[in-house]
């Protein structure tokens, strides 16, 4: 736990210098989409070896996709709330 602390502080602390140089900002959002593509491919291969998971997938099909669906609809709605809340100028 204390390694994933001070990994997310120090991310903060580079963040915080880097603030006003945009180029490190766009450099920045490529290698955070590629290292979520990254983790969502190595996921992928992590379900698709679980023989359990693979063998309930007709159970747990229908559960699962309406559990996504959820997720992905509140976190879209709590996403425009709070930008519309918090960011969008008046």
């Amino acid at each position: 736990m204390i390694s994933i602390l001070l990994v997310l502080t120090t991310g903060i602390l580079v963040g915080l210098m880097t603030v006003r140089k945009p180029r490190l900002h766009r450099i920045n959002n490529h290698l955070l989409n590629w290292s979520i593509y990254l983790l969502l491919f190595l996921l992928g291969i992590s379900v698709g070896t679980n023989e359990e998971v693979i063998r309930s997938l007709g159970k747990i099909g229908y559960e699962a996709v309406a559990i996504a669906i959820g997720s992905i609809a509140g976190s879209v709605l709590f996403s425009g709330l709070l930008y519309r809340f918090l960011f969008k100028k008046k």
